[in-house]
Formats: structure tokens, C-alpha cells, sequence
């Protein structure tokens, strides 16, 4: 029933309806007759003009700029309090699903009641950042899975699917034994199976028609993890189609050809088939303490490529070797683009001094993360715009060939965000290792995800611990955001209030066609439409980052 449900969503969602403005117009009804009561509305004009609440104040802080243009905010706090989402993903086939894993509820919550008094939503319980976990002294251990009925919900991890017209509840739920960590629909059997990666190490598989548990899952024999997974991405997937408005159920590739790459916190990097968790097809070990994965995009050389920074600041790149001929080989080469901190300088944890004032803008561009990489974006494959703009030349970063790996141009730009307060931009195919520039966060908060634009090749956006939200455009500006250096406010509080009021974000998702964000905070989960100056290309904008970046000197074409 949910699926069908799940179905007659996608017709009426497809079009020009939008669940997320919808719900986010109901929020500002009020009720005529409490206000008359209350003697808050006036006629002007013949109309009725109602005064603007609170609350209405707190919504036009994120609306501010025409970035977003309205939220709405998915919880079901019987099953999500106490917790905190870990990792979020759109349905490739149905765009108004949206997933998100949860990690265990917090030591507090859990002896408190998962309903009761005294939550981390609430008020006091600790609560750490997914992105910055391994940072939290207040890690729930994997012993709270408590012996209660298969129909309630442990303690430990579970992921949800929420359907964007049903803000109050998820459309399914599903348990496992321990904190789930990442979670990504299947690649051709969306929405029907779900994958998980642990805390334990395991891969899991969820099938919505059968129950809320695994019915598979893998095992640290024969190869698989046996630490926390910190990354996991399915290659091979295509789902450009369904930027560009293409359906789909089974938009990607085929279930023997796609892949599924995990990393672990050891620096181990598995190479899975999805249709076989038995054991990987392939595994390759990174000399670091892993803490994020990314996948590359842009050709079939770089298709199963993977990006993965470490706890120490480092950033390493997973790619297919080549043979003496020029040709691809089967064995996967690994190499240190940076190895944290300064190129061929003191050790990361003993020179956080170089990040303070004093340090000039060469020494930082030269830096790379002091501590905890957080995340790593590469960015996508642009679809085919038919602008005059781009005109009749070949402007995409394919055609301009690979080098070192990457594709040049602006497709081959990386985005990192850290602990140590910074956003990074890199460019491999042009630079020695280091970063081509650092910007450092006005608040001197953890920066815990960034994101491309699946759409538009200029914009990128990044969530900080300070619970806002900043929209870089390179095509505009390399000095700050468009957004504002104060950043976007998005679970309480407005751009005015200090960071103590506000909610910190943990991740953030552009939906496939670039309209939509999902951005979490706790254990909220906030669908954000955006504005159109952020989603729609000119056409022109990839040559105005590279023309940004060599007018600066930063690379040479």
C-alpha cells in the first residue's frame, strides 16, 4: 500500500506541484478565529492584513536573498528523538522520497525514555555531530539494543523514508542492530531495497516489502569491514536523466555492472557488487585513518575513482592504474594528493598555529586541513544546456582531456570542508597537491558537509556546526558566499541570534533536478525549495570560474 502510495505521489509531485512549498504555504495559515480573539488582524483596502508572528519573522530569515524560498521540516519524534541523522539521499526514480539514516539514541534519551523528558532535541542531553564524531567523548556504545517486540523500535540505528507530502511521519522504518552510519537507495530496485552501512562495519540491505530488518548483510570474513564505516557511494549509477526531469525506477546501470564502494575508519576501501555482499570483488588499503569518501565523475576513466580524506587532514585518491600503452589496467593505484597540514611541513597536530592571523594568504593556499577532513565534494557531470551563451563551442571539462587523474577544467574542481574551521578548493588536474585556496569560516565553527550543485557548474553550498547554511558561486565571487559571511540560519533562531540558539547541521543533499535541499539539523530533517537565481545556468558560468581562477593566478591553463 505504501508503494502504490508512493506512486500516485509521483504523478501529482512530478508536475508543477511542490510538497515542500505546500506544506511550507499551511504552516503560515492561522486560524481567523483565534486572531480575532485575540484582536491581531485588521482590514486594509477591503482586505484582511494579519500581523506577522514570530515564527513567520524566524522563516523570513532563510527566505532572505531569494536563496530559498520555503521549508518544511520532516520528524517523527517517536522514533527519531535522541538521535541524529547521519546521512541523507534522494530516490533517483521518485523525487518526492527522500532517505535518512539515523545513528543510536543518546545515552541520555535512551534512559530517559525515547518519548520522555530531558532529550537532545530538548534540552541537555549530549549529542554529538555525525561529521564530527569521532571528536564527541559521548559515542553511544553498541550495547543498548534492548530485548523488547519485533513491532517496536530499538535503540540502536534505523533509516527512514520520507515521502515530502507526509511531513508528520515517514513513509517506512527500518532497524538494525547498531548506529547506521550512510545509507543510499539500491541503484536499479529503488525504492523497494534500501542500503545501509554500519557503525559495525557491515553493509546492510533493507527490502521494504518484507519487514523492517536486514535480509542481508555482510561479514568482516572474506574481506569485509570489521571498523565504523566512514563513506559509501554506488558507482556505475547514472542518474543524470533524472536531473534533467527523466523518471525512472530503473535509471541506472544494471545490477551487474554497478558497484558499491565503502570505506572504513582503518583505510580500508571495498569494491562491492551489489547483487553479492558475501564478500568484495576487490579491496584496497589507504595508509590513514579514513574519515569521508567521495566518488569522481566525468569520464569512464574516472567512473570508479574515488576521492577519501583521513583524521590527520590528508586527501587520497582511489583510480584505475595505466598500463605502459597508455591503456587503463585492472589494478587500482592509490595516491596522496596532500598529506594534511603544510606540503613538506611540521606535523598537522603540532602546527595549529599557522592557521591564525599572522599566516599570509600564500602560506594558507599552500595548507592543507589541520584535523578531520569532514567531507569531500567532487563535482558532478553538468547536464546539456542549450543556452545562447554557451554557444556552439566545446566548453564542457570533458572535452578539455584528464591530467592526473582529474578532468580539467572547472569539472575537475573539489570542494573539502574541515574541523579546522575551513572550506577548501582544489584542483588536481592543475596544481603540485596543495589547495588553490582556503576560506575560513567568520565563526570559527566546524564545517561538517559541502555539497555541488547537481546543475548548476558554479555553486557549491556548505553546513556548519553553527547551524547555518552558506551558498558559494565561484562564477560571482572567490572572496565569500553569495549568501553573506554571517551564513543562513535553518532550525531556530534568526541571522541575527548567536550560534548557541540554533540547531547545528550535520548534512546536506541537493535533490537530483537542484530545485530542492535537504539539510539536516539533530534529528530534523528540512526540505528547502530553492530559488531559482541558485538552481538556473546561464550557460556561461564554467568559463567564468576558470577565467576567476586564472586571472588570479591560481592555476595555468
Amino acid at each position: 500500500a505504501s508503494s502504490a502510495g508512493g506512486e500516485d505521489g509521483a504523478g501529482s509531485g512530478g508536475g508543477a506541484v511542490d510538497f515542500s512549498v505546500d506544506y511550507a504555504n499551511e504552516e503560515e495559515e492561522w486560524d481567523s478565529d483565534e486572531e480575532e480573539a485575540d484582536g491581531v488582524t485588521s482590514t486594509v483596502g477591503g482586505s484582511r492584513k494579519k500581523r506577522r508572528s514570530k515564527k513567520k519573522t524566524k522563516e523570513e530569515a532563510y527566505q532572505s536573498g531569494g536563496f530559498f524560498t520555503a521549508r518544511a521540516t520532516y520528524e517523527f519524534p517517536k522514533f527519531t528523538r535522541g538521535r541524529n541523522v547521519t546521512d541523507i539521499e534522494w530516490c533517483p526514480g521518485h523525487k518526492e522520497w527522500v532517505l535518512a539514516s539515523y545513528n543510536a539514541v543518546s545515552a541520555g534519551a535512551a534512559r530517559g525514555g525515547a518519548g520522555g523528558e530531558g532529550d537532545a532535541g530538548g534540552t541537555g542531553i549530549p549529542s554529538h555531530n555525525p561529521s564530527t564524531r569521532h571528536l564527541s567523548p559521548h559515542d553511544p556504545s553498541s550495547s543498548f539494543l534492548q530485548t523488547i517486540p519485533s513491532s517496536a523500535i530499538p535503540n540502536e540505528g534505523i533509516v527512514a523514508i520520507y515521502n515530502l507530502s507526509m511531513p508528520s511521519r515517514p513513509e517506512h522504518v527500518f532497524c538494525a542492530g547498531c548506529p547506521i552510519l550512510h545509507s543510499q537507495f539500491h541503484p536499479t530496485e529503488h525504492p523497494k531495497l534500501i542500503l545501509g552501512g554500519a557503525s559495525s562495519g557491515q553493509v546492510l540491505v533493507w527490502d521494504a516489502r518484507v519487514g523492517r530488518y536486514p535480509v542481508q548483510r555482510s561479514g568482516a570474513l572474506g574481506g569485509g569491514h570489521d571498523c565504523e564505516l566512514v563513506g559509501m557511494k554506488v558507482l556505475g549509477a547514472d542518474t543524470s536523466g533524472v536531473a534533467g526531469g527523466g523518471a525512472a525506477g530503473g535509471a541506472g546501470g544494471s545490477i551487474t555492472t554497478s558497484k558499491l564502494v565503502t570505506a572504513s575508519s582503518d583505510g580500508k576501501v571495498n569494491y562491492w557488487s551489489v547483487s553479492n555482499l558475501r564478500e568484495p570483488v576487490e579491496h584496497v588499503q589507504v595508509n590513514a585513518n579514513l574519515s569521508c569518501l567521495e566518488s569522481l565523475h566525468g569520464s569512464s576513466n574516472t567512473e570508479e575513482g574515488v576521492v577519501c580524506g583521513d583524521e590527520r587532514g590528508g586527501i587520497h585518491t582511489i583510480v584505475a592504474g595505466t598500463g605502459r600503452d597508455g591503456s587503463s589496467s585492472s589494478k587500482r593505484v592509490v595516491k596522496t594528493l596532500h598529506p594534511g597540514g603544510v606540503m613538506g611541513g611540521p606535523d598537522p597536530a603540532s602546527a595549529p598555529a599557522l592557521m591564525e592571523e599572522d599566516a599570509d594568504a600564500e602560506e594558507l593556499s599552500e595548507m592543507g586541513h589541520y584535523g578531520m577532513v569532514t567531507a569531500v565534494a567532487t563535482r558532478p557531470t553538468m547536464p546539456q544546456l542549450n543556452s545562447p551563451r554557451a554557444g556552439n563551442k566545446e566548453t564542457t571539462s570533458s572535452a578539455m582531456g584528464m591530467s592526473k587523474g582529474f578532468l580539467r577544467g572547472a569539472g575537475g574542481l573539489m570542494v573539502t570542508t574541515g574541523v579546522d574551521w575551513s572550506t577548501k578548493l582544489w584542483a588536481p588536474a592543475y596544481s603540485n597537491g596543495g589547495p588553490l585556496m582556503s576560506f575560513l569560516s567568520n565563526s570559527y565553527d566546524y564545517m561538517c558537509d559541502v555539497q555541488w550543485s547537481p546543475i548548476h557548474p558554479s555553486i557549491f553550498a556548505t553546513a556548519s556546526s553553527n547551524g547555518t547554511l552558506n551558498i558559494w558561486n565561484l562564477a560571482t565571487s572567490l572572496d565569500q558566499p553569495i549568501s553573506g559571511t554571517d551564513g543562513i540560519p535553518i532550525d531556530g533562531g534568526s541571522a541575527d541570534d548567536s550560534a548557541a540558539s540554533r540547531q547545528g547541521l550535520n548534512r546536506l543533499q541537493w535533490s537530483a533536478d537542484g530545485r530542492r535541499m535537504a539539510v539536516a539539523s539533530g534529528d530534523k530533517l528540512h526540505v528547502l525549495g530553492v530559488g531559482e537565481d541558485v538552481w538556473k545556468s546561464k550557460g556561461d558560468e564554467e568559463g567564468r570560474v576558470m577565467h576567476n581562477l586564472v586571472s588570479r593566478g591560481l592555476i595555468q591553463e
